[in-house]
């Protein structure tokens, strides 16, 4: 084959054509590559193939093409591109190294082609796919759920019957033990505090969420959740920081749910710290007034943080980033119902100083004080 009907060959096709030196300089671009990159063919041999690399990618992608041997000649790099329009393209290269009989490199070749629609539709079927199994393992969990639900509501029954009668029994002593009394009650009070988060569950699998208008202080149910928690908290070596405004706004909603919330996001806080063996493990929790109208509550550790790229994920049912099994998934999906459910927000953030932070925002009740 000619050279002209070589060269002709390679202009007529559709793929990116380039050539360069080792030290990165053009040779050869094709009339495709020109159209793509929207340059001459003077301009473009004028310059290095790096300077078409975004900044953030030249360092590894040149390491990678400069790694390539006699024994690993060619390469795939997936290189992305803004054009004039501020469109971002992703570009395909095959890039071969051709090298001389003492195995230098003499030049390298690259054919690429513009791969975007396929990454995009490639990531529009992968979120179709994750929102349906998402929305089986939904469907599949309410049904299951509903029935761990009831069966969990026999023995919960007999444990309330069991502690009245022990109750009713003492009462009727002439001498009761009034620890035992105690007790007893604490134990009617936890039953009670079951059924209502067994309820809460199984209205967060109907999506069926509803709030009695009651006026509640966040401080007191952050510290009554506290009082079930403190114990995990030390047995795990972790430390506490606890801030409560005095004057905290009351806000509209149900107590256990709003102690459901802490629960969660404490439980959240240690198990991100469970991978954190060396520095000193902290939960820092804040419960303090916006203003006039709205109350904030902010639950911060100092592990490991997370991908900001997850900040929306982290709130979707059964989403999770702990090894497969460890977690169902379900906490800040809970969260985000409750807090939605009141009337508030909540976001994830990674703290300059290390670590994640959860930051609630309810909105105050309108007869404001604590």
């Amino acid at each position: 084959m000619t050279d002209s009907i070589y060269r002709s060959v390679v202009e007529d096709q559709t793929e990116l054509i380039r050539r360069f030196r080792p030290d990165g300089k053009l040779t050869f671009v094709n009339s495709a590559f020109c159209r793509f990159y929207g340059m001459s063919a003077e301009e473009l041999l004028a310059s290095h193939f790096q300077e078409l690399l975004h900044p953030d990618e030249r360092e590894r992608i040149v390491r990678m093409l400069y790694s390539l041997t006699p024994e690993n000649p060619e390469i795939v790099t997936e290189p992305s591109f803004t054009d004039a329009a501020g469109e971002v393209h992703r570009v395909q290269y095959v890039t071969r190294a051709i090298f001389d009989e003492d195995g230098n490199v003499v030049e390298y070749q690259s054919v690429g082609r513009d791969v975007t629609a396929q990454r995009q539709a490639e990531a529009t079927l992968e979120e179709a796919r994750s929102a349906m199994a998402r929305a089986s393992r939904v469907t599949t969990f309410a049904v299951v759920g509903g029935g761990i639900a009831h069966e969990i509501n026999q023995p919960l029954n007999a444990i309330r019957l069991l502690s009245a009668s022990a109750l009713l029994l003492a009462d009727r002593s002439e001498n009761p033990d009034k620890k035992i009394v105690r007790i007893l009650q604490n134990i009617a009070g936890q039953v009670d505090r079951i059924d209502s988060i067994v309820n809460h569950l199984r209205e967060h699998l109907r999506n069926n969420q509803t709030v009695a208008g009651e006026l509640c202080n966040l401080g007191k149910a952050v510290e009554s959740a506290l009082s079930l928690m403190r114990a995990q908290m030390v047995a795990r070596g972790i430390g506490l920081e606890l801030t409560v405004d005095p004057e905290i706004k009351l806000v509209v909603g149900t107590s256990i749910r709003f102690e459901e919330l802490v629960m969660n996001l404490v439980a959240n806080a240690m198990q991100a710290l469970e991978t954190c063996d060396t520095c000193q493990k902290t939960i820092s929790i804040r419960v303090v007034s916006q203003g006039s109208d709205s109350v904030e509550l902010s639950v911060a550790d100092n592990g490991p943080g997370f991908d900001p790229k997850l900040a929306d994920e982290l709130f979707e049912p059964f989403f999770s980033t702990k090894s497969p099994g460890s977690s169902m998934g379900l906490g800040l999906s809970i969260v985000r119902t409750i807090v939605q459910s009141a009337g508030g927000s909540v976001v994830a953030e990674n703290r300059p100083e290390g670590g994640a932070l959860l930051r609630v925002i309810l909105p105050a009740a309108e007869s404001g004080g604590a």
